[in-house]
């Protein structure tokens, strides 16, 4: 891409002569890792006369490309575009970035050397005018120049570092070649005068100066800079001149800047903000990492300070400025994992590439700003706890944390606990905000309402605001209404009743559309949310008008895109708290209506993701009612991504179920629960599932509906058995007689196999509820309870050490899984197969099985599942002998389950390395894992688990 286009494949040339293919393999290359809109593809590829059918024709070059570029092509279709990710420094571009961050590394360290090596290898690349070869007017215009200049700027950090370390003769000549390509580009003629200069051809360099000045007065008008001037001027008077290397070269990568916009009527804080400032920006020098923590009454102006000196300071992290709000003063906290797949995704990891637990995710996060300096602003943290993942493990960059609480937990943190206005800084306020002559002919009154407002940002916006859309009020007027203590509460108290009365002066101004939406907003949780779901709830459209009414009022801000593509909107906390007050107030029959449009619109949606969704664990569930319909929403468009979808929706999703209890419609949020709960579980965030189902279940209960409530009992317990065995065996246990009684065969099976489970990881296996299953499962013949069935009574009779029995229970379930075309199904009876051939000591059954299994499993799709593969096929490796090969493996699984965020797969992997290490003559090494492993994972949740890991410990260092 530097230079011409060109694709190699195995070092073969790859033939792409078409020229629209060109142009969109150009665009996604250019934002590799990025999602690229249509819009703007179709802008590449027909500048500003696209044609009527454009979309359908961008498809289908995308196809013909895709073809063109193989089975490896990494263009994956995403909601509202596409996005292409090839391997690292597969591409000359993505190199080229590499090499100019090794040479930024290189410089901190003050290693000259290895830098000067780094750019001389990203400028080698460089072949040319950026992809010449592609004819795309707007592409040039647009993507191009912004990659020409990083080329440029490298070249000239290269050559800088060329005449400090002495070579100035070498690269006369290439200096000056490439001013010649680029004659107004200053820096590069500089360089070429000091060269020339310092190889005793002052003659030459002084032409060099006559030249440039003659083109800049000619073309532009101009005179040489300042720089070139002081070249120009040594060299005539004989100086001698520094050529001491300049700054380290910045990251190729493009800097993302997400700080909200800057606070034009700021006023004060003048020691705060210079306090602060400077402890941000000692974040570029290689020291401890800055952490400032601002603390504070609600109103007292935390975010705006901490956006005020963002934006002073940004220039000191020229990587970038990160910013998210915690929503930690409301009392449902952003989930740290999503906030940290959010931040991943604006480092350039797309959701489907980053892992799945907090830890992970935090690591990974850890590994993407290290070593490079980025301020990162955490805006209403909650607590130290919500925090910690958030926190760079490595100096150079600097976070600034706003909160309610002083967060003391953080070690090593500048604390600033801010103090409300002092009189004169809320007059300045007031006189930011309306006109100056009102302030001014009302001196007194404004000084005033500052104390009465208690000296509150918040409350003096609130004075402002009130007071800015009626010019004639007089300042004194309100002063005197708050004069009274009580009146004063009513209009002015944060987080109380007496908010009601302020806002409601905004509310009572408003036009009866925005009214309802504002009411309606009041029903959703505080978390961001779409224009679609607003609209839902109001009159069935897709809500764009109604949040442009309430952005207009001041209700509503936008946060950002999710990663469906869709803008994601949040009210302020004390204007979702009105909202949800006045919404509460409104007729009980109108929010049922209001809500249920809502929610037959999720059912919709979710309906499509089911569909979608390659795993279906768990109870089917029931179908859509009749009459359950969408707003207008694009149902296709949004799931297109099911877990982009799910991603974006999971916290409205969870609330939708518990809020539709509490509104008497438990069937419906059984029925959600039942389609987006087992895809969402895959992602963590068990706790907040379980506590939904919990909810469901007792709605039902109280209705009397026995098959809903065991239902939700048996899939509450799927994902208990990853928290907690005890709890999920007890409900198990309890839907068990419920679905005998009532005669649900295949909600019996399921609940039976899940009972056996749960015994099993107790350390309690019994055959009874596998072989019941079983009974049942071949009476009925439905072949996926048969499946299940089999499959648990074999795992029972595996952990009973007898697999003999197990494997024609296995065949039998493969049999059946074969005719279903159930791939995941398959996939783990392949692996129990596999188990037992090796206990068995059928070595070459269980390497044919081995092959089976791993042509099953999608690698890309399924990590998750190649690491189970990998766990028992270190166990086969190392009774072949090939013990390396037998710890290659299960290092890789535990990598692989660390990621998935699999605590039980961790501990099986650590196990499988324990007994390679046995095997090949280290006891040592695997006694200190596994003491390491029993002293730090929770063993006891699966007692079957840590007898085998004290087992092995046992051989390993007897006593």
């Amino acid at each position: 891409m530097l230079g011409n286009l060109e694709v190699r494949r195995d070092g073969a040339l790859v033939v792409i002569s078409a020229a629209k293919l060109r142009i969109i393999l150009a665009t996604l290359l250019l934002r590799a890792g990025q999602v690229v809109p249509v819009s703007v593809l179709v802008d590449r590829l027909w500048d500003d006369e696209p044609p009527a059918d454009a979309r359908a024709a961008l498809q289908t070059y995308v196809a013909r490309l895709r073809r063109l570029l193989g089975p490896d092509a990494a263009i994956h279709t995403r909601s509202g575009g596409y996005v292409i990710a090839p391997p690292a420094r597969s591409c000359d571009l993505r190199e080229f970035d590499g090499l100019l961050d090794d040479a930024r590394v290189a410089m901190e360290r003050g290693d000259r050397a290895a830098a000067l090596e780094s750019l001389r290898a990203a400028t080698a690349l460089w072949r040319g005018p950026i992809l010449f070869d592609v004819d795309s007017t707007a592409m040039h215009r647009d993507d191009v120049p912004p990659v020409q200049e990083r080329c440029l700027e490298a070249a000239t950090r290269r050559f800088a570092l060329e005449l400090a370390l002495g070579h100035h003769g070498a690269v006369v000549e290439e200096l000056r070649a490439l001013a010649a390509a680029y004659p107004f580009q200053e820096g590069l003629r500089t360089h070429l005068m000091r060269a020339l200069y310092r190889s005793g051809r002052q003659a030459e360099a002084l032409k060099v100066y006559r030249d440039v000045a003659e083109l800049l007065r000619t073309e532009l008008g101009v005179d040489p800079g300042p720089e070139l001037r002081a070249v120009h001027h040594a060299i005539l008077l004989g100086e001698t001149m520094d050529d001491d290397a300049p700054p380290a070269p910045t990251t190729g990568a493009p800097a993302v800047c997400q700080l909200p916009p800057a606070i034009g009527d700021f006023v004060g804080r003048t020691e705060e903000v210079a306090g602060i400032a400077g402890l941000l920006a000692a974040g570029g020098a290689p020291a401890a990492l800055p952490i400032v923590v601002v603390s504070g009454v609600a109103g007292v102006g935390k975010s705006a300070l901490a956006v005020h000196v963002a934006h002073r300071v940004r220039d000191r992290f020229p990587h970038g400025q990160l910013y998210v709000n915690l929503g930690g003063g409301g009392p449902a906290p952003r989930d740290v994992c999503e906030v940290l797949g959010e931040l991943l995704y604006a480092l350039g990891l797309p959701p489907d590439a980053q892992p799945h637990s907090v830890q992970a995710r935090a690591a990974t996060f850890r590994a993407r700003v290290a070593d490079r300096r980025i301020l990162i602003v955490l805006d209403d943290a909650a607590d130290a706890k919500q925090v910690a993942p958030l926190l760079p493990g490595t100096a150079g960059s600097a976070v600034l944390i706003t909160s309610r609480r002083s967060l003391d937990e953080i070690p090593a943190a500048d604390r600033h606990r801010l103090q409300p206005f002092s009189v004169a800084e809320g007059v300045s306020l007031l006189d930011q905000i309306l006109e100056p002559h009102r302030v001014a002919g009302e001196r007194p009154a404004a000084e005033d309402l500052v104390d009465l407002c208690g000296r509150l940002p918040l409350a003096l916006r609130i004075i402002g605001a009130r007071l800015q859309p009626r010019p004639t009020l007089r300042l004194r007027v309100l002063a005197d209404r708050l004069q009274d203590e009580h009146r004063r509460l009513d209009e002015l108290a944060v987080g109380d009743l007496a908010v009601r009365s302020e806002l409601a002066v905004g509310y009572a101004g408003l036009a009866e559309p925005v009214r309802v939406a504002l009411r309606r907003m009041g029903l959703l949780p505080a978390e961001p949310f779409a224009a679609w779901t607003l609209g839902a709830l109001t009159d069935g459209g897709d809500g764009e008008r109604a949040v442009e009414q309430l952005m207009a009022a001041g209700l509503l801000e936008p946060v950002g895109l999710d990663p469906t593509g869709q803008v994601r909107y949040r009210p302020h906390d004390l204007v979702a708290l009105f909202a949800r007050e006045l919404a509460d107030g409104e007729d009980g029959a109108v929010t049922r209506a209001a809500y249920r449009r809502l929610l037959d619109t999720f059912l919709v949606l979710a309906h499509s993701v089911h569909q979608r969704v390659d795993r279906k664990d768990g109870l089917p569930p029931d179908p859509l009612p009749e009459g359950v319909a969408a707003a207008a929403v694009d149902v296709a468009g949004l799931t297109a991504d099911p877990g982009a979808w799910l991603q974006s929706e999971r916290g409205q999703l969870l609330y939708a179920i518990t809020r539709a209890c509490s509104l008497g419609g438990y069937e419906k949020a059984a029925l959600l629960a039942d389609m987006v709960v087992p895809p969402l579980s895959m992602r963590g965030g068990y706790e907040q599932i379980v506590r939904a189902r919990a909810t469901v279940r007792d709605a039902a209960r109280a209705a009397g509906d026995e098959r809903v409530a065991a239902r939700q009992a048996g899939s509450r317990a799927d994902v208990l058995l990853s928290l907690s065995l005890d709890e999920a065996a007890a409900e198990f246990a309890s839907a068990v007689p419920v679905f005998r009684r009532l005669g649900l065969s295949h909600e019996l099976v399921h609940s039976l196999t899940g009972l056996a489970y749960a015994r099993m990881f107790q350390g309690r296996p019994e055959l009874t509820h596998a072989a019941e299953a079983a009974d049942i499962a071949c009476a009925t013949g439905d072949p996926d309870d048969i499946v299940l069935a089999l499959r648990t009574h074999a795992d029972m009779l595996v952990l009973q050490e007898r697999p003999a029995e197990a494997l024609p229970l296995l065949d039998q379930a493969l049999e059946h899984t074969q005719a279903l075309w159930n791939t995941d199904s398959h996939r783990a009876l392949l692996v129990r197969k596999l188990d037992c051939a090796i206990s068995l000591g059928r070595l070459d059954l269980a390497d044919a099985t081995y092959e089976q299994a791993r042509a099953v499993t999608d690698a890309v799709n399924n990590a998750h599942g190649i690491g189970w593969l990998l766990v028992h096929h270190s166990r086969l490796r190392r009774l072949r002998g090939d013990l390396d090969a037998a710890a290659s493996d299960a290092r890789e699984a535990l990598r692989r389950m660390v990621e998935a965020g699999d605590p039980r797969g961790v501990f099986i992997a650590n196990l499988r390395l324990a007994e390679a290490s046995l095997a090949g003559g280290d006891p040592d090494g695997a006694a200190a894992l596994l003491r390491a492993l029993l002293s730090t994972s929770d063993g006891a949740s699966v007692p079957l688990l840590k007898a085998k890991a004290e087992a092995l410990l046992a051989q390993a260092a007897p006593a």
